[in-house]
């Protein structure tokens, strides 16, 4: 009986451990020329524009202002923010650009020559999330804008369990355009200096860092083996109490 469990163990740890787990290939829609993803050029990336939203907070720069320079303020659920001496403003929608030009025209009333300038102090209504088991920090991250697929993975941290060859960047369905997801080999980009996958983060996207076969190996075999542990333990013990009966029964 023992001999037989032990002969399904060995059958079962070559049927986990003979073969390799399969990589990932990105969706035909995903990258290339026509692709959903864009590589973050320096171009692009600066030319992104952030439209704010309840509950984000802006940072107003006012030099020469008393009333305005270094306030930060939190756009309220109307999209609404109070500014000193200009009242409530409606910014939600808005670059920090657009609402720096309408602080300043609202500012010329009362300053001669006024120059604000806004900026996101705390960007907390848009987000993407990273997911993984042997990453650092994962988890919903705030979206920027200017996020891009390499940022966000030296955030987020690899650990030797990790497998930075298969890194999926996955887009949901909007606006017409359908899902698409890219496999990114962040390994590739490291160590070569090739760019062309280090794509611009949208709002809501999700990045998935997989195990390594190696470590994937692993917890599929401690999986199948803890039951199959016990079983055997039992086995014995069942085969144990049973061989003390047969020799009392003898005796």
């Amino acid at each position: 009986m023992r001999r037989a469990a032990c002969w399904i163990v060995g059958i079962v740890l070559l049927a986990v451990t003979g073969g390799c787990e399969s990589a990932r290939k990105s969706d035909v829609t995903a990258e290339g020329p026509q692709g959903l993803f864009r590589p973050a050029t320096e171009k692009e990336v600066s030319a992104t524009e952030y439209r704010v939203a309840p509950p984000d907070k802006l940072a107003i720069k006012a030099p020469g202002i008393k009333e305005l320079e270094g306030l930060i303020t939190q756009i309220r659920p109307d999209g609404k923010i109070s500014v000193n001496l200009l009242g409530e403003v409606y910014v939600a929608g808005k670059t920090p650009e657009e609402i720096s030009k309408s602080l300043t025209e609202a500012a010329n009333k009362y300053y001669n020559n006024a120059d604000i300038k806004v900026e996101v102090a705390d960007y907390q209504s848009k987000h993407y999330n990273v997911i993984g088991t042997n990453i650092r920090d994962q988890g919903k991250k705030p979206f920027t804008g200017r996020d891009t697929v390499i940022s966000a993975l030296a955030a987020a941290g690899f650990s030797n369990d990790s497998w930075p060859q298969q890194v999926a960047l996955s887009r949901p369905s909007k606006n017409g355009q359908p899902r698409a997801t890219a496999i990114v080999n962040f390994k590739e980009m490291a160590m070569t200096g090739d760019m062309r996958q280090n794509y611009l983060i949208e709002e809501n996207d999700i990045i998935y860092i997989p195990n390594s076969p190696l470590t994937q190996r692993r917890i599929n075999t401690n999986n199948i083996l803890g039951p199959i542990g016990s079983g055997v333990g039992t086995v014995g013990s069942v085969q144990g109490v049973g061989g003390g009966a047969g020799a009392g029964g003898v005796r």
